[in-house]
């Protein structure tokens, strides 16, 4: 068997202390608990608590005697993932580099040319990883594991798509304890009760990981399980439900609401969510409270009844004021979450946004803005494809959503420079940053 060492790659050029991150990369403990599971050492790094310092890359490579580097990365950390895989070879040549992600899966011909990646690993990475690793430690050919991309004689080998994980529930929980959980503003507590998603926004990139949106979940045992874990074994007071639309099922999320409010565990513990306006009323955001849902996101996106439809949102100004305003009733912490700008953006639709923003916040829930990105795979990478919309940016990590990189159909950058200053002093996020939060009067 052999021996991995996983790396998540930091946002931007971060030192040790100077990042705050949140959580540990919940994917990579996956990854990681399979991989123990198929015998293989492992061990891992995340950069965004270490720090990006070429130093702690190759001390982590020393120390750890891999055969195999495993680096994940979204489309902002890219760059820091070549960096981590070069340094890293410069090291160990003999090293075997995968890199795996969002970013990667979609842009996998690009990323296998890279001289120091060895294998990209497409969509969901845990089985392909495990199948991988193990492959190459025993001296397998690698073009018999289903799911990657590499290069090989100069040829671009693309192997057949691994079909994706019908029963989450059949993975073994994240293997937390590789990461320093001290560090973490939240240390442990996400968890994914399901994955898939079954909208198309325009501009959401998860599907590069879930597939085509069917929607996979959990056995409600095995989630309540883990459950009992966070909050009994590892003291996490608050659990983040992680999935991208937790209300998706009706009746799968009200059969788990009424076993996690009746769940026996030795300390008290509160949960937060997110979800659609369209897939909450009254009745089921009661039923979260009484469960112990204490906070809410919803992504609301826009400000205009015209942007939410050209974007394929598929909600109504109506429902969004309904469920947040049905939520703050409830005393719950909402947050209402949107961006700026959109392809079909005019000035006026911009300024109906911060109208729309400033009377969320009103209400009493908490509003953010975050700048758009044209991720890889998205409609709105088609747009810039297709000479719609151009870009500004010099590098992939600008795509952070804390910069304006994107022009839209009708306005130029200087002139969404100056609505930007607009819509964050009327909306009342107040802040001249380029992603931030406001919370109710």
């Amino acid at each position: 068997m052999g021996s991995v060492l996983l790396v998540n790659a930091p946002v931007g050029e971060t030192s040790a202390g100077t990042h705050a991150a949140l959580h540990p990369p919940l994917g990579l403990g996956y990854i990681g608990a399979v991989l123990r599971e198929r015998g293989h050492t492992v061990s891992a790094r995340d950069l965004n608590v270490t720090g990006m310092n070429p130093a702690v890359i190759e001390r982590a490579v020393d120390r750890s005697d891999a055969d195999v580097l495993g680096v994940s990365a979204h489309t902002e950390t890219y760059p820091n993932a070549l960096e981590i895989a070069r340094t890293a070879t410069n090291v160990n040549p003999d090293l075997a580099v995968l890199l795996g992600g969002p970013h990667a899966s979609v842009n996998d011909a690009e990323a296998a040319r890279v001289d120091a990646i060895d294998y990209v690993v497409r969509g969901e990475g845990e089985l392909t990883t495990a199948e991988l690793v193990t492959t190459v430690t025993n001296g397998g050919d690698p073009e018999a594991v289903d799911g990657i991309t590499f290069e090989r004689d100069g040829q671009l080998i693309q192997t057949p798509d691994r079909p994706y994980i019908q029963d989450p529930t059949e993975l073994p929980f994240p293997a937390r304890d590789l990461f320093p959980l001290e560090l973490y503003q939240h240390p442990g507590n996400m968890l994914f009760s399901r994955g898939g998603c079954p909208f198309q926004c325009h501009f959401c990139a998860v599907n590069n990981i879930w597939g085509d949106g069917t929607r996979r979940y959990r056995a409600v045992e095995d989630v309540l399980e883990e459950v009992k874990l966070l909050v009994d074994e590892y003291g996490v007071k608050q659990i983040n439900f992680a999935d991208d639309t937790f209300t998706l099922r009706r009746d799968k999320t009200e059969k788990l609401l009424r076993e996690l409010r009746d769940l026996d565990t030795r300390n008290p513990w509160d949960f937060t969510c997110s979800t659609r306006v369209d897939l909450v009323d009254e009745d089921l955001l009661e039923t979260l409270a009484e469960a112990g849902c204490s906070g809410i996101q919803f992504g609301v996106e826009a400000g205009s009844q015209e942007i939410l439809d050209s974007i394929g949102k598929k909600i109504s100004l109506t429902e969004a004021r309904d469920a947040i305003e049905a939520a703050v009733d409830l005393d719950m912490d909402v947050l209402a979450s949107f961006m700026f700008p959109h392809p079909d953006d005019t000035a006026a639709t911009i300024r109906q946004q911060a109208a729309f923003m400033r009377e969320v916040k009103d209400t009493g829930a908490a509003i953010s803005l975050a700048f758009t990105t044209p991720y890889p795979g998205t409609v709105y990478d088609e747009y810039v494809k297709n000479g719609d919309i151009e870009v500004r940016a010099e590098s992939w990590d600008e795509y952070d959503a804390k910069h304006l990189v994107i022009d839209t159909k009708n306005l130029s950058f200087d002139e969404l420079e100056r609505l930007r200053d607009e819509v964050i002093e009327k909306s009342g996020l107040k802040k001249r940053t380029s992603t931030t939060t406001a919370t109710g009067p």
